[in-house]
């Protein structure tokens, strides 16, 4: 079957955006050969920073036959009363380029149609991939478009050429200017003429000759190889990297790394600052001895392999010793008044123009983080003070201004410097732990406290302010924030009331959020579950089962979690769905009853029926065991247990008439149905199981 190579060659694209568009590429293409009717075995996809290529392995040399059925008018207007068309008709018939006695009655779900069944060859792979191919091009997504020259169309970077070959044979189109043909380009400058290829073997084969890796794993390798190789020479190992890896690669055609040094005075300047100045300016790899210690070494990565890599070698240091110079001067000015005195410049800051400065934020985090301690840790309750008084002071600094991806990393170095305690500098650091979804929580309560804090006042007061996120934007990364406080509470198992925290944290924006209070956290409260639900998905909670907990409530986030992840686990269970079922169907009446359901226990002298009788017999039985298992946040042992009810439950609703005519009955049936729900409804609201 045949093979389709096509490539877009085009002027260098920023390497984040290489690999975002490999993938929308392959999803492209595979979505519109779909839709074409194409058949193909397979899609791969290379690229460089000068190229995306696409490879369709098994490709059908042409598209299937199809039928396309054309809809008229309803049969009942296509006809008068003597069964002549009408213009409907006529006219419908006319669009086809039929007579009326060509057409078929249709049935849909509107009722019976006029239709003409149109048989439609396929078409040439060849003549399809001729409109196909542009449309690619133009649908791929880039983080930003340009249009060059007189050109109309946008694409990440000006088109230089149109590689297009099926089976060996140019697909023929136009795009900017530009028509496809059979040729590609090597490396800009070791090799910058035009190489004629067959197909996709020749074409990776001879783009290999011309200095270009254009597979992207192979060259992610080789850059891993070469860099590892390099390292190795200057006596060092590398600082793991992975993310620097990948975006090297796709900066690269052909790597060639060479190892640079820099003067070990430079080592005075912090280690975070020293690996950011070679990392995300110059995109070097840092190096470090077997102890861990920073050595004043670094590999480069070049797309070039020059005549004397010496000569190279020495512009990459210059280049790094412009910025580390820049770095140390900001160390010796920084240190020279210690970091708490920056405190105060935080009141020219302004934080948002409806929360007050920086120095306000400081403050009521400060407060907040107070009040945690006070439960989660009240022996480190000045600690958690201090840091979270320091927690922002570098943003002041020249350096963070320099390297904003530093905040927190600089205050912590600053800290320890100006010889504040070793828990209270490393807490300045972590508060701002988690980065990222997935990403590393902070070691330290400290830091785990002020974390909280900081997050829960910018939720409270941005909420507060009506700057909500909405499904198209998230300008403050709320949401990030509220995923971070859940992880920081269930996966460092704190018992917190959520609930609690928002109450304080909305007490000290009071000066500045003039929406109720009440109003606020019910909002927060919302979005917060909304968050919740998303986690416990991820970690194996169905959004039925997640939703029917968090009903029960979830005001202790760990808790909360622990019993949804037992509610997971039990649903498993082959029996579950017919206890479930039951509890639902003893919901459902509740609901529905509400009015007349008693608040105390059911009487025994007026259980009427033996199934009654047993049900509330079983029931009591298992109450205090039951009791004790959920206090204890034994919650599958809760469930196990109280499942036991299951048969008791199954017979009473066969025997037992719940709205019964006598009011004393009836209401006695609904207490006891009432202190069953109760029980169960600790842990979550069986109405909203989904069950199959």
């Amino acid at each position: 079957m045949p093979q389709l190579l096509f490539e877009i060659g085009s002027e260098e694209m920023p390497a984040r955006f290489l690999r975002p568009a490999l993938k929308s590429l392959a999803e492209l293409a595979a979505q519109e050969l779909e839709r074409q009717g194409l058949a193909y075995q397979d899609i791969a996809t290379h690229g460089t920073p000068r190229r995306l290529c696409l490879v369709v392995e098994g490709l059908a040399a042409q598209q299937a036959d199809r039928q396309e059925v054309a809809l008229g008018p309803p049969k009942q207007a296509a006809f008068d009363g003597s069964g002549q068309p009408t213009k409907a008709a006529l006219g419908f018939a006319k669009s086809q380029g039929v007579e009326v006695g060509q057409l078929e009655t249709v049935e849909t779900d509107k009722g019976p149609r006029l239709g003409y069944t149109r048989h439609l060859p396929g078409r040439p792979a060849l003549e399809v991939l001729s409109e196909l191919l542009p449309r690619l091009v133009t649908a791929i997504p880039f983080p930003k478009t340009m249009r060059w020259g007189a050109e109309t169309i946008r694409y990440a970077r000006p088109i230089h050429w149109l590689l297009a070959l099926l089976d060996g044979q140019v697909v023929p189109f136009a795009l900017a200017g530009i028509q496809s043909g059979d040729f590609t380009y090597g490396h800009r400058f070791h090799a910058p003429a035009a190489i004629t290829v067959s197909g996709a073997d020749d074409y990776l084969a001879k783009l290999a000759q011309a200095q270009v890796m254009a597979a992207r794993e192979p060259r992610r390798q080789a850059t891993e190889a070469e860099v590892a190789a390099a390292a190795a020479l200057a006596g060092g190992r590398l600082v793991p990297d992975a993310e620097l890896l990948e975006e090297v690669t796709d900066l690269v055609e052909q790597p060639v790394a060479c190892a640079g040094s820099f003067d070990p005075e430079f080592l005075a300047v912090p280690r975070p600052v020293i690996i950011s100045a070679m990392r995300g300016h110059q995109r070097y790899f840092a190096l470090e001895d077997a102890a861990g210690n920073l050595l004043p070494a670094f590999v480069a990565v070049n797309n070039t392999r020059p005549k004397n890599l010496d000569v190279v070698t020495r512009g990459h240091e210059r280049v790094l010793r412009a910025r580390l110079s820049d770095a140390r001067f900001f160390v010796t000015e920084d240190t020279k008044r210690p970091l708490i005195s920056r405190l105060e410049d935080l009141k020219q800051v302004t934080y948002h123009a409806k929360l007050g400065s920086s120095f306000d934020k400081v403050e009521r985090v400060s407060a907040l983080a107070v009040w945690l301690a006070g439960s989660l840790m009240p022996a480190e309750v000045d600690k958690v003070k201090r840091a979270a008084q320091l927690a922002k002071c570098d943003l002041v600094t020249g350096m963070v201004g320099e390297f904003p991806e530093l905040q927190g990393q600089v205050g912590a170095d600053y800290a320890r410097r100006d010889g504040e305690d070793p828990d209270v500098a490393a807490a300045i650091a972590e508060h701002y732990m988690p980065l990222g979804a997935g990403a590393e929580l902070p070691a330290g309560m400290i830091g785990t406290i002020v974390g909280l804090a900081d997050r829960i006042d910018t939720i409270c007061g941005l909420f507060g302010v009506g700057q909500t996120p909405t499904g198209a934007a998230d300008p403050f990364a709320l949401r990030r924030a509220a995923i971070a406080v859940v992880r920081l509470v269930c996966e460092k198992g704190l018992t917190l009331s959520l609930g609690a925290a928002l109450d304080t944290a909305l007490a000290g924006l009071a000066p500045w959020v003039k929406a109720p209070a009440a109003e606020v956290k019910a909002a927060v409260l919302e979005f917060f579950a909304g968050r919740l639900v998303g986690l416990l998905a991820e970690q194996g909670a169905p959004s039925d089962v997640a939703e029917a907990v968090l009903a029960a409530g979830f005001d202790d986030l760990t808790q909360a979690r622990a019993r949804a992840l037992a509610l997971a686990e039990m649903k498993q269970s082959p029996d579950f769905a017919v206890l479930a079922a039951g509890l639902k169907r003893v919901v459902n009446i509740l609901r529905k009853e509400a009015a007349q359901v008693p608040a105390g226990a059911p009487n025994r002298e007026l259980m009427e029926v033996a199934a009654e009788r047993e049900l509330w017999e079983a029931f009591a039985a298992l109450r205090a065991e039951a009791a004790q298992r959920f206090a204890a946040g034994q919650y599958l042992e809760f469930l196990q247990g109280l499942s036991a009810l299951k048969a008791p439950i199954d017979q009473f609703f066969d025997d037992v008439m719940v709205m019964a005519e006598d009011s004393a009955v009836r209401a006695n049936r609904l207490a006891l149905l009432n202190q069953i729900a109760s029980e169960f409804g600790k842990l979550a609201e069986f109405g909203k199981l989904q069950l199959g």
